[in-house]
């Protein structure tokens, strides 16, 4: 593999210390407090050169959320295909989603809106990108529900996507309050994967629970 161009580099890595410099003004001022005049002394390069690579905060702000959304997939990907078996790679989903958010609190933060429960992103709406890279995501979770329907680890007459889909709420639920709620994060939010995981495969009635059945229908 041939190695990028000298031109091509020191554009990358400039591209690289914005949106680093943009993670971190992000995080201390948030998404609207903060400007593209603060996000470039912080990065120490002139206004102008911000503009060169992102034509405003919106579009630099929808560039690192997509690299960071991107990391996480990846990682996640390629530490379940180090596993075998279904509930090998559940396990691996939900802990590589706490720990990534746990490692870049700073940016997760302000991925979502200060207002409400937090389920809405801070701009408008993803990009088309993202969205493709979600739904692109959740086709792949899709498939390891599926395959532990078919190792016997998961219920066959649950729906795949939407059990699929029920998992990812159930992690979502534990990290956006350790990240708006200063008081937990003494918490190791990767340690709470066990809690998620019981829940999700084992449920929460208790086994002594009489007519569990019926309250299911």
């Amino acid at each position: 593999m041939n190695p990028l161009p000298r031109k091509a580099r020191d554009k990358l890595l400039r591209r690289t210390d914005i949106l680093r410099a943009a993670t971190h003004v992000f995080a201390e001022k948030g998404y609207h407090d903060a400007t593209m005049l603060d996000i470039a002394r912080q990065a120490e390069y002139a206004v102008g050169t911000i503009y060169l690579y992102f034509k405003d905060k919106q579009a630099l702000y929808l560039a690192l959320s997509e690299e960071k959304i991107e990391e996480l997939f990846c990682r996640i990907k390629d530490k379940m295909g180090e596993v075998q078996g279904s509930l090998a790679k559940i396990r691996v989903l939900v802990e590589e989603q706490l720990a990534y958010f746990e490692e870049n609190e700073d940016f997760f933060r302000i991925y979502f809106s200060e207002e409400g429960f937090g389920s809405r992103l801070v701009t408008d709406k993803p990009s088309r990108q993202m969205m493709e890279r979600i739904v692109k995501f959740r086709g792949y979770l899709t498939a390891v529900i599926k395959k532990a329907q078919a190792e016997n680890v998961i219920r066959v007459d649950l729906d795949p996507n939407r059990t699929a889909r029920l998992l990812g709420g159930m992690v979502k639920s534990i990290i956006i309050p350790w990240l708006k709620d200063k008081t937990l994060k003494e918490k190791d939010l990767k340690g709470s994967s066990g809690f998620i995981l019981d829940i999700f495969l084992n449920g929460a009635a208790s086994p002594s629970a009489k007519n569990r059945d019926a309250l299911c229908n």
